[in-house]
């Protein structure tokens, strides 16, 4: 019996390790890789207690044994805590990165260092180029998608052109562009830049310093936001020869587009009395119509979702109280007939009045991890909205029954077969796309169901042109391939960046601009079919 007993634990415990590593695995979800380590310590564990019961030997030999192991595993361990250093994530998944702690870290951009000529490509700029207004997050309608394809993308035969390649500070905000100015932020040492490069050459035009603001300065190094890299997240937006961005702590600034000469500045989380997000602010400053005002996200938990501020003085002219913001940026959406900024929240979805900050509706999408997507409209009153870390993917129905009445909102499925985590999906007819903890997915849209999987592209960032898809992955290339419920079939890739990129692309007219925490690079696109 003591035998049998001896066997079968044994070989139940030698199962489990494998089984507990497959059932994470299989959910697809990386966030959850995190228990494999813990998986791994109580296998150990386990292990050690079947020793000590079943093991040969006197008790007391055992003991000895399992204690010289446990001595060895200790030191081992301190060690380790004395030659290793945690530099953040590795990426997306959230896997630590370690370097030896007598590596010096790469130091941040001194401000001299900015004011270097940028080192240009090899082809002639034509300064005749007409350009192509890019003022805002992600491109017209801050959805990531477009009807035209302003490029051809055979890449292999009509290779794209190095413009310019530069250094550049750190930080996963994306370029916005207007006329020869393309706009970005940066830390500088302990300095937040707004930064304005030209676009054909990379030079430097302004600086707008905010000095000693630093994301892991307020931070603490344990609540998270190391794990996120360091600098400001959100990309600004222009509107009317001025520039609109919110720092990574939470300061917002407007600035003259020409000269970048400061118009007004409010340290608007400090206001009002809330705190930084976890990971930091990201949002991107949405500009309502007709001068009504630009909204920026509010501050964690608990406190005002978000604040629209007038734009030419950046007093407040409403505050929408909701259920705390996210990292989602707001967008402008039509829903029943009317205009709304549409918002998707910290546990929630909403509709807001533009005009007033009044909630016209509200449906509740619950969990405690981050939702960093943007909502993507589907047909007449679908909107579909994504997240990674298990809050899933919905697709809402919004509609309201006669003029003036209330809006309903209906959810038609969820689902987990489509897990964005930085990045936006799109749709292109009734599919939807996007990267699923990583790799390229397609759903159907009229059940929620997975279609395909495939490209590991990282915890990158894409954009839809008719139906080629540009992807930013995240090891640093970029890649453009035609996109259908087919599959994904590349025809063109770039050497863009070679190290970890979150932040967003940006295509102003023939241009393609890219950056992560390193290095900006500027593209001219061959000319479309």
């Amino acid at each position: 019996m003591h035998r049998n007993l001896r066997f079968v634990s044994f070989l139940i415990i030698l199962l489990l390790g494998p089984a507990l590593f497959i059932r994470v695995i299989l959910e697809e979800m990386t966030y959850l890789n995190w228990f494999l380590p813990a998986v791994f310590l109580l296998w150990l564990v386990l292990f050690g207690l079947w020793y000590l019961t079943f093991g040969k030997g006197p008790a007391k030999c055992r003991f000895r044994r399992l204690g010289i192991v446990v001595t060895i595993f200790l030191v081992v361990g301190f060690v380790a805590s004395r030659v290793l250093r945690y530099e953040g994530s590795a990426g997306g998944s959230s896997f630590p990165l370690f370097t030896w702690v007598w590596e010096k870290t790469p130091s941040l951009p001194d401000p001299v260092a900015l004011t270097t000529p940028a080192r240009e490509g090899s082809v002639t700029v034509n300064e005749t180029i007409p350009q192509e207004e890019l003022p805002d997050f992600l491109g017209p309608g801050r959805d990531g998608m477009r009807d035209d394809l302003p490029f051809h993308p055979d890449w292999a035969t009509h290779p794209p052109e190095v413009l310019w390649r530069r250094s550049i500070g750190r930080g996963w905000s994306g370029f916005v562009v207007s006329g020869r100015r393309a706009v970005t932020q940066q830390q500088v040492g302990d300095d937040e830049h707004i930064t304005c490069l030209d676009l054909l050459t990379g030079a430097d035009l302004w600086h707008h310093r905010d000095p000693q603001v630093r994301l892991l300065l307020e931070r603490a190094e344990n609540s998270g936001a190391s794990m996120g890299g360091d600098g400001p997240r959100s990309t600004p937006a222009l509107s009317g020869g001025k520039v609109y961005a919110m720092g990574a702590t939470g300061i917002i600034n407007c600035l003259e587009l020409e000269t970048g000469r400061l118009l007004w500045s409010r340290h608007l989380l400090r206001e009002l009395g809330g705190g930084i997000q976890r990971w930091g602010m990201a949002t991107s400053p949405l500009v309502l119509p007709d001068g009504k005002g630009i909204v920026f996200a509010g501050p964690e938990r608990p406190g005002p979702t978000l604040v629209a501020v007038d734009p030419l003085t950046g007093e407040t002219v409403w505050i929408y109280k909701g259920g705390g913001a996210s990292y989602s940026s707001p967008r402008l959406m039509t829903f029943g007939g009317i205009l709304q900024v549409v918002s998707i929240n910290a546990a929630d979805v909403s509709g807001i009045d533009p005009a007033s900050g009044a909630e016209l509706w509200r449906h509740p999408w619950p969990g405690k991890f981050p939702k960093v997507a943007q909502p993507v409209a589907y047909g007449k009153d679908g909107l579909l909205v994504t997240a990674s870390y298990g809050a899933g993917s919905l697709l809402l129905q919004v509609t309201r029954a006669k003029s003036g009445g209330p809006f309903t909102v209906e959810q038609k499925w969820k689902t987990t077969r489509l897990k964005t985590k930085f990045s936006s999906p799109a749709i292109l007819g009734d599919y939807a796309y996007g990267l699923d903890e990583g790799r390229l997915a397609c759903i159907d849209l009229a059940t929620g169901e997975r279609i395909w999987k495939n490209e590991k592209f990282g915890f990158g960032q894409q954009l839809l042109f008719k139906d080629r898809l540009l992807v930013q992955t995240e090891p640093g290339d970029v890649v453009v391939g035609r996109l259908g419920p087919g599959g994904f079939q590349e025809e063109g890739r770039l050497a863009a960046l070679n190290s970890m990129t979150w932040n967003t692309p940006a295509v102003a007219g023939p241009y393609l601009l890219v950056r992560n925490d390193r290095e900006a690079v500027c593209y001219r696109l061959p000319p479309p079919l």
